[in-house]
């Protein structure tokens, strides 16, 4: 498809995919199928829809830009469904059976946009593409300075890994930083209720450079954290997280 001219907008953090290559690569982390239903984030200018057009039978898009929103229109896409709005306001829930997610998502909203994804849950997959340090410390281990609630949250929900990295010199404007490709798989099983485990996370490092019981005191008081006391949030592993949570919630 022809590109319409644009103009960029800064405060909708917009950096349009110009490589051939990236795109291809990126389109093959997602496995496309025909019967798959795709949800693609922050479209821009169509250079991942059009290729995700053609692979299957159904792909809904979320733009918040309505020029570019015009611009897709204009494409007409026999089997894209064009959503203007912001994702953050967007209903999930419309989706009745489970979807596969890309998105070359803006960098200053990203981590809200993960977390909504996140809580969510219906998919099967996510393809997505963050600023590289955020990238980094969505699959950080405990222990490391980058390693906080984000890479928490990701590793108790999600298998997640970076598949590779995305130089700032493919993209319209040149961004700042170079960018990293992540694909999640959401984990099966019984796992925390989303809401009072992010919360407690979010409370855990709220002071991260302080120990454990004093950032969640009412836990500390009633016995229930004794084992991590005296660890700091960034000492402590996902897995023993949900041991914290266990013992706060269910008992």
């Amino acid at each position: 498809m022809t590109k319409a001219p644009h103009t960029f907008r800064k405060k909708w953090g917009q950096n349009f995919l110009r490589d051939p290559n990236t795109i291809s690569k990126i389109i093959k982390c997602l496995h496309p199928c025909a019967s798959d239903n795709i949800l693609e984030i922050g479209p821009g200018d169509g250079a991942l829809t059009d290729h995700l057009s053609k692979q299957t039978n159904q792909v809904h898009v979320v733009e918040i830009d309505p020029l570019l929103v015009t611009n897709l229109k204009n494409n007409r896409y026999l089997n894209v469904t064009i959503h203007e709005g912001d994702i953050l306001d967007w209903d999930l829930n419309q989706f009745k059976n489970e979807v596969k997610i890309i998105g070359n998502l803006p960098y200053y909203i990203s981590s809200p946009i993960l977390f909504k994804l996140l809580a969510w849950k219906n998919w099967e997959r996510m393809v997505l593409m963050f600023q590289k340090e955020l990238a980094q410390r969505i699959v950080s281990k405990h222990g490391n300075k980058s390693y906080g609630r984000i890479s928490v949250m990701c590793q108790v929900y999600c298998y997640v890994k970076i598949e590779f990295i995305v130089s700032k010199n493919v993209f319209q404007p040149k961004p700042e930083v170079d960018s990293a490709v992540l694909t999640f798989f959401p984990k099966d099983g019984e796992l925390p209720n989303f809401t009072k485990f992010s919360n407690l996370v979010k409370q855990a490092f709220s002071q991260r450079r302080k120990k454990l019981k004093n950032n969640l005191p009412d836990a500390y008081k009633l016995g229930k954290i004794e084992k991590w006391a005296d660890k700091r949030p960034e000492e402590i592993s996902p897995d023993e997280f949900i041991q914290i949570y266990n013992m706060i919630f269910v008992g």
